[in-house]
């Protein structure tokens, strides 16, 4: 069976359009002393977990087979931008203390160390044309066009309506990491030649992983239907 463009489209915008891997949010466990708000704020990548099913092999006369037996998850990666404060590589040494004190040699327990995490992937934000039968504004005069401001959701002088006015930072998928913690704070490398930014990567181990996958993009009808409320109000 072949697909036309048109096909392939519709199916794309139904399931809210194509996932978006720079568009994300991390939410870490404040510490005590420590804020969690500036490391959220300044995470460049993080990697999903994954999960390789264990298996053996089992061998039946000259045939030879996998078995499963087991699972194990992977740790995650998180890599953060570091600010001349040093402040998110304290924040993860104070993490890390809390599991083993390498001053005092005295361990923690599990539940005083390991935290509830979650990675957030977000939607692209959407627009629409202002001057559109769609949602029902006549195009006007570029000499007035120009002149009308932003008013909410509608900027006049572009042209444009931000669906995101309606639908807010929406959130496509979760993944929940129970009893996370920071295994290993790699090393930070100085060197002469290195002029991009600093960065601290990090990665976390767990007990296990959830998801849940959310309907990204509110249909046209709905966007037209809260636009006639929004027009109503502001003319």
């Amino acid at each position: 069976m072949s697909y036309g463009v048109d096909q392939i489209k519709g199916q794309i915008s139904a399931k809210g359009g194509i996932a978006r891997g720079n568009i994300f949010r991390v939410k870490l466990p404040s510490l005590p002393g420590a804020s969690a708000t500036e490391v959220n704020l300044l995470c460049t990548k993080v990697n999903l977990p994954g999960k390789q099913v264990l298996t053996y092999d089992r061998e039946i006369g000259m045939k030879r087979e996998k078995i499963a037996y087991g699972f194990v998850h992977d740790d995650i990666t998180m890599s953060f931008l570091l600010l001349n404060d040093y402040g998110i590589k304290k924040y993860f040494e104070t993490w890390q203390s809390l599991a083993v004190n390498t001053d005092t040699y005295e361990l923690g327990y599990k539940n005083e160390y390991s935290f509830t995490i979650q990675v957030e992937q977000l939607r692209k934000g959407v627009g629409l044309p202002v001057y559109s039968t769609a949602l029902g504004i006549p195009k006007l005069p570029s000499e007035i066009q120009n002149r009308l401001p932003k008013i909410g959701p509608f900027d006049f002088a572009q042209g444009q309506f931000d669906l995101n006015f309606l639908t807010g930072d929406q959130v496509v998928y979760t993944c929940t990491l129970f009893e996370a913690f920071p295994t290993t704070m790699m090393a930070v490398e100085l060197a002469n030649d290195q002029e991009g930014l600093m960065e601290l990567t990090v990665a976390m181990s767990y007990t296990k992983w959830t998801s849940e996958t959310k309907q990204a993009t509110p249909g046209l009808d709905f966007a037209k239907s809260q636009i006639g409320t929004l027009l109503t109000k502001l003319f």
